[in-house]
């Protein structure tokens, strides 16, 4: 998400991410953690130059494109939550996106063109995220999974997944939906803006064209767009109603009838401010 202020901000606006520098080319192997010696460092955020976070019993492995391999004593869990108080976009509604398009064991971390997807389930335990936008492509063979990015760096490590081409396809969905978001918002607000791509080799661009039955829910213009928000407003709406029923079996169900009402309302109300 943008602010935009009409002072300093022309009404036509090029919205483009941080630019990938080629640094020298490393191979990692992360499949035995414990016998990787690299810098260590207390405090770490994730951001944009995060590429990869291995998650490990005692500490966290992080491949960045600026500083290569480094670890940190802090788990992938606290690492990814940090990274999750950063966002403008409601992750509870991002829930009801991901299930929209069948990620329903993993919630991958997605603000447009920056995608990271965990590795494994991520409910109880910590995991390994992967920055999609820059995998350049990847090759799997038994447990073994072998990363390049994008300035060529590759890495290796264990993963027993078989879902991950579904996965990266997912998520490539659920960002083009985003960056179509993020246009409709600067409209509303009286901007035009062109969304830029610095990962255009990306995996994640390469089912920009792609015409599948999961690419075929992703909508084609800004009208199909707001009738998915809006169904899926519905849906967190009703979702909110059922866990109060639940939650307060005491109560007579009409006691939550302005769930139903209210809170579409509400957010009608918002939306024309």
């Amino acid at each position: 998400m943008l602010l935009l202020h009409t002072h300093t901000v022309p009404l036509q606006h090029t919205v483009c991410p941080d630019c990938l520098p080629l640094i020298k080319t490393v191979d990692y192997d992360l499949r035995f953690r414990e016998a990787v010696n690299c810098p260590y460092i207390n405090h770490y955020h994730v951001n944009s130059d995060t590429m990869l976070l291995a998650a490990n019993k005692h500490r966290s492995l992080i491949i960045s494109r600026n500083n290569g391999l480094q670890a940190t004593p802090l788990s992938t869990r606290k690492l990814m939550r940090q990274y999750n108080r950063q966002q403008l976009i409601d992750f509870s509604q991002m829930r009801h996106i991901y299930h929209n398009f069948g990620q329903l064991r993993k919630l991958p971390q997605i603000n447009g063109e920056y995608q990271f997807l965990p590795l494994s389930g991520t409910a109880h335990q910590n995991a390994s995220w992967l920055a999609l936008h820059y995998v350049k492509y990847y090759e799997q063979a038994g447990d073994h999974l072998r990363i390049t990015f994008l300035n060529e760096t590759s890495c290796e490590l264990l993963y027993k997944g078989r879902q991950l081409e579904s996965e990266i396809h997912q998520c490539a969905a659920i960002g083009r939906i985003l960056r179509m978001s993020l246009g409709i918002c600067a409209t509303n607000f009286g901007y035009t803006i062109e969304l830029q791509s610095c990962f255009n080799s990306s995996i994640i661009h390469s089912y920009d064209y792609c015409h599948c039955q999961l690419c075929s829910m992703v909508p084609d213009n800004p009208q199909q767009l707001i009738r998915l928000l809006d169904d899926l407003e519905v849906h967190k709406s009703n979702y909110i109603y059922q866990a109060a029923i639940q939650e307060y079996k005491e109560y007579p169900i009409h006691e939550f009838g302005w769930y139903l009402q209210g809170v579409p309302g509400f957010i009608r109300k918002l939306r024309d401010l």
